[in-house]
């Protein structure tokens, strides 16, 4: 029995005396440069000529029409007729939509993402930046004017 006694005595001084080493690696974090960032470079390069003073070509006719509040900017970022637009009003949304098409598609297709995420970037940039009382459309798709 005292054999017993000290085994098990050595036994629990043993188990005391175990070391146990761990170790762990350290891997690289890959950090991805985020994708709206790219897009808003490319958009604003895209549309550098709207950021000017004074646009030119269809950017002061599209601005004047958006003065009179005859056209308004969708959660989309696409020109939308409004009340007392002229014929000559929905020529020039029809042809200024469809090169905004062509642009956030191409954006979007050099991004890797979609073209509702574009627009939608692009839409955000354009509240911030017309005049009060323009009309937009908020994310919700309720129309207003700015404030």
């Amino acid at each position: 029995m005292k054999t017993h006694i000290m085994l098990a005595a050595a036994a629990v001084c043993a188990a005391g005396c175990i070391q146990v080493k761990t170790e762990s690696e350290i891997k690289p974090i890959h950090i991805t440069m985020d994708v709206n960032l790219k897009v808003d470079k490319d958009l604003d390069k895209a549309f550098a000529d709207e950021d000017q003073q004074k646009p030119k070509g269809n950017y002061k006719a599209v601005k004047e029409m958006v003065d009179r509040k005859a056209a308004g900017f969708t959660n989309r970022a696409m020109l939308e007729e409004r009340t007392g637009a002229t014929d000559d009003d929905r020529i020039l949304i029809a042809e200024e939509n469809a090169k905004r098409m062509k642009r956030f598609s191409e954006i979007a297709k050099s991004n890797g993402t979609t073209l509702e995420t574009v627009q939608k970037r692009y839409a955000a940039k354009i509240r911030e930046k017309i005049p009060a009382g323009s009309w937009y459309q908020d994310d919700a798709g309720k129309w207003q004017q700015k404030k």
